[in-house]
Formats: C-alpha cells, sequence, structure tokens
C-alpha cells in the first residue's frame, strides 16, 4: 500500500474507529487517558540533523540522516508494508493518516558498534507521526536502541514494524521518554526460527506516555527476554503493555517489568504471556513489580497468561509490591540509612536492576536516560 491511499484510509478509520475496542473493565484496564493526545493538529516542521556513527535520525517523521555503519543500510519508500500494524483503533488510524514517509533500516552480520534509531520530535503542539520497518537478516547479532524521545509541547508518535530473521541473537531496547509532550509508540516484531531477542524497555515521564510492544515468537525454539522500566514523576502518565506470543514449538517468552511512579504520577504495567495452540512445549512468564514513592503516586500491575494447550514446558506469572515494610525498613536502619534515605534507596536499587540487565552496548546508548532519571 502506498503512503496516499494509507492516509486516505487512515483518514476514513479515524472519524469511525473508537480508541479502544471495550471500556475498561474491573479485570482488564488499559488506564490510557486519550485526552490526551487530542489538539495536536499542527504538522511538524522539516528539520535537518546530522547522526553519528551507527546512528539513524528521524526528526519529525521524516528520514534525516544516517551515520556509517557495517550492516545496515537505510532507505525510505513511500509505501508501506502493513504487515503487522492493523489500524484497528482511533489511535493507529491517527498516526498513520500523518505518516510523511516509511523508513526501512535492515540489519545484517554483526555492526562494529551498538546502533541507535532516534525518532525524535519537535514542535508546537504539533503531531509528529513515523513508520519505521526494521528487517533483521538472518543471523543478526548486535545492539540495537529505538529510542523516541521530545522536545516541548508535541506529540511524538510511531508505528514500528519487523522481523528477526532466523539464528539472530538481538538486544533491542525499546525506549519512550517525553520532553513535555505525549508519546504513543507501537512495535510488534516477528521472530524466527532459533533466533534470541533480549528486549529492554525503558518508558518514562510525558502527560501520556503509551508504549506497547508485542513480539510474535513464531519460530521453533525462538525465545524472548524481556526486562522492562517504567519511571514516573511529577504528574506524569505512563502506560506500558508488552506482550510475548508463543506461536512455534519449543519457544520462550518471559516478561518482566518493574514500576516507580513518585509525586502525583501514574505508572501502568500490563505483561502478557500467551501459548498457542502451535506453540506447544513452550514457556511463558508473565511478571510485574511496582513500588509507589509517595501517598499520591499510582502504580498497576496487570500480568496475564492465555495459554491454549496443555502441552507446556512451564507457564507462570506474578505481581509483587516493591514498596518499603517494617522489616526491610529496620534492616536498612540498622545498617545506618536515616529515614529519609529509605525510598532513594529503594529507586536506585529498581533501577539498577534494569541497568545491569543491559549489555555492554545498550548500556553505553542508554545510561544518560538512566541516569537522568534517578536524580
Amino acid at each position: 500500500m502506498n503512503l496516499a491511499e494509507l492516509r486516505q484510509l487512515a483518514r476514513q478509520l479515524e472519524a469511525k474507529l473508537p480508541y479502544q475496542e471495550m471500556a475498561d473493565s474491573p479485570g482488564v484496564k488499559h488506564y490510557v487517558d486519550w485526552a490526551k493526545y487530542e489538539g495536536y493538529a499542527a504538522e511538524p516542521p522539516a528539520m535537518s540533523g546530522k547522526a553519528a556513527p551507527c546512528e539513524v535520525l528521524i526528526i519529525n517523521g521524516r528520514y534525516a540522516d544516517a551515520g556509517a555503519c557495517r550492516g545496515v543500510e537505510v532507505r525510505t519508500a513511500d509505501e508501506v508494508p502493513l504487515k503487522l500494524i492493523q489500524l484497528d483503533n482511533r489511535m493507529n488510524a491517527a498516526v498513520a493518516s500523518r505518516v510523511l514517509e516509511a523508513v526501512h533500516i535492515r540489519l545484517s552480520g554483526a555492526p562494529e558498534a551498538p546502533i541507535a534509531v532516534r525518532i525524535s520530535a519537535r514542535g508546537d503542539r504539533a503531531f509528529s507521526a513515523a513508520y519505521v520497518v526494521l528487517d533483521f537478516a538472518d543471523g543478526f547479532a548486535g545492539d540495537v536502541a529505538v529510542i523516541a524521545e521530545s522536545e516541548g509541547d508535541v506529540l511524538n508518535s510511531a508505528l514500528i514494524e519487523g522481523v528477526v530473521g532466523g539464528g539472530s541473537s538481538l538486544n533491542m531496547a525499546l525506549v519512550s521518554i517525553s520532553g513535555g509532550g505525549p508519546h504513543y509508540v507501537l512495535s510488534r516484531m516477528l521472530v524466527e526460527d532459533g533466533a534470541s531477542v533480549a528486549a529492554r524497555p525503558l518508558a518514562a515521564l510525558g502527560p501520556m506516555n503509551s508504549l506497547i510492544e508485542e513480539y510474535i515468537v513464531e519460530g521453533a525454539r525462538a525465545s524472548v527476554d524481556v526486562v522492562g522500566l517504567e519511571v514516573g514523576r511529577g504528574k506524569s502518565r505512563v502506560h506500558h503493555y508488552v506482550s510475548a506470543v508463543n506461536d512455534g514449538e519449543y519457544g520462550r517468552g518471559r516478561v518482566r517489568l518493574v514500576a516507580i511512579a513518585k509525586d502525583e504520577s501514574w505508572v501502568v504495567q500490563r505483561a502478557l504471556g500467551r501459548i498457542t495452540k502451535r506453540g506447544r512445549w513452550s514457556e511463558s512468564v508473565a511478571e510485574g513489580v511496582t513500588y509507589i514513592a509517595s501517598r499520591s503516586a499510582v502504580a498497576i500491575t496487570q500480568p496475564i497468561l492465555y495459554i491454549d494447550t496443555g502441552d507446556v514446558e512451564g507457564a507462570r506469572h506474578s505481581a509483587a509490591d516493591a514498596s518499603l515494610d517494617e522489616e526491610k525498613a529496620f534492616y536498612l536502619r540498622a545498617r545506618g540509612f536515616s529515614e529519609g534515605d529509605l525510598g532513594a534507596l529503594m529507586e536506585l536499587s529498581l533501577m539498577d536492576q534494569y541497568a545491569s540487565s543491559l549489555s555492554e552496548g545498550l548500556l553505553r546508548l542508554l545510561s544518560p536516560y538512566v541516569e537522568s532519571l534517578r536524580t
């Protein structure tokens, strides 16, 4: 489908579709404040930028530059595959109706450095929409961070889809950090035979920051291991949804999310694990951990499993509250820490759990963001 056809179809659907199929229920809630995405109508200005080596720059929905890097090829196209992305709700349609070009990034071999794909947005009350296709060739081995970031009151949105080729070993971080405006990032990735993905997502700040990532573990003996972090402070509202669907035999899907809610923020994390009938002999794990750092903050976790076959290697889900109880507080006070230090120590501990899970390459790319959230 070319972009003109996509935009026309998306405009029609945007006028007809609801934001979500059904209202929030006591059992399953989304907690997304859709009204925060409305009122952004200006077209973002065209802006240029210079990429560092092994960096791809997308600014206000347009490809800006790519630094030299072995195994990385970038091209723009007037067509979108729409193989995994579906225009099944108003927000997806709203983003698609504003896409200016599709950026195709092919990654192969073993690049000499970690790769950063930066999706940046700037502009007053503008709606920036990016469409990115990630194509990981069979046997790819490396570190890739896709970073959605913004400056000022701009809506930064991105639709991302791709395939992780057979036998690949990918360390990937999907990051959404707001600099003032709302974010909406949707990623759907297909994982083929024998491929392994270590996903390390990070979502933080913004009046409404919704990060949605879905991994379809289609290949036999393929795996996805997710360790994610969400941070809210001030009056920010963060919604992070991760699903790992085992749709091939002897697969593995593990999701562990850690949330920190400070001040008057809301942080909602949803970890979904599923084993389909075709995913026999697979393992699925969904875990959520929340830490509420103030009386005015809210943190919610919803780990969910859907198991469609009785032939499984294992399946479990859990939810935990990391807030300080009397026993933990006594332990720390007995070792010389003051009452005022305890909350900060808990936050640092949870952030360190995330940082320690990063590969060396991803840590190099993401440490500035993690450090900025420690303050």
